[in-house]
């Protein structure tokens, strides 16, 4: 009966709820970033939940150990394991594509590194969970306006183009990049289920003369094309 006396000793109690709560704090400070910036599919609650989950897997481990030491040849690190690798189908489910653009990928990586940070918490390494919380918050508050500089510097552009099939707009198209003298790099053409229409994605190599605004107006003058997106 040791083991269940182990459940009530307050002394584990305390450890347990102080694990549990400073796991719902930490959770509950990323998803308040993710949810203040605009709306994300996961966002207080969601990293809240993530971060306590993982808190109890490890305090579940820590409890196996204790209560079944020297029955039972148990592994802490192995339920643990299993967390950092299965939480990526909640990540997954956070990113969507929208034309040109993948969004969610933030915050897929900020659930998995809470579950991480809740995992922390739940086998008691404090300084770890919140040293890693707070450069969690500071990376998504304060370098994305670095992303943004570093990503117009990117020599590589990418142009989607939705046209009508059956106008043939590639022929166009291509006449154009030619005359402006762009360089693709790659081509991928998708036709778009259940419509008459089809996707072009362009990419090219970019640089300091290229007007992307003034390619997108002229690629709008081609008889056929439905939607640019840069």
């Amino acid at each position: 009966m040791d083991w269940f006396l182990f459940q009530f000793n307050s002394q584990f109690l305390l450890t347990a709820l102080t694990r549990i709560l400073l796991s719902c704090v930490l959770g509950g400070i990323i998803g308040f970033e993710r949810e203040q910036s605009s709306y994300r599919p996961a966002g207080f609650r969601t990293h809240i939940l993530v971060c306590l989950g993982s808190c109890l897997v490890m305090l579940i481990a820590e409890f196996s150990i204790i209560a079944y030491s020297g029955k039972v040849n148990i592994d802490p690190t192995r339920i643990g394991g299993q967390v950092v690798s299965g939480i990526g189908f909640l990540g997954a489910g956070t990113i969507i594509r929208h034309g040109l653009s993948v969004k969610g990928i933030t915050t897929a990586a900020s659930i998995w590194a809470v579950a991480c940070v809740g995992l922390a918490c739940g086998i008691g390494f404090y300084t770890g969970a919140i040293l890693v919380t707070l450069l969690i918050w500071t990376i998504l508050m304060y370098l994305k306006n670095l992303e943004v500089k570093l990503s117009r510097h990117n020599r590589y552009k990418t142009i989607e183009v939705e046209g009508e099939k059956d106008k043939q707009v590639l022929y166009p198209l291509s006449s154009l990049f030619k005359e402006l003298n762009i360089e693709v790099k790659s081509l991928d053409i998708y036709d778009i289920p259940k419509s008459t229409r089809q996707r072009i994605i362009f990419q090219f190599e970019s640089n300091k003369n290229l007007d992307l605004n003034e390619i997108s107006a002229k690629i709008n003058e081609i008889e056929g094309i439905l939607k640019v997106s840069l």
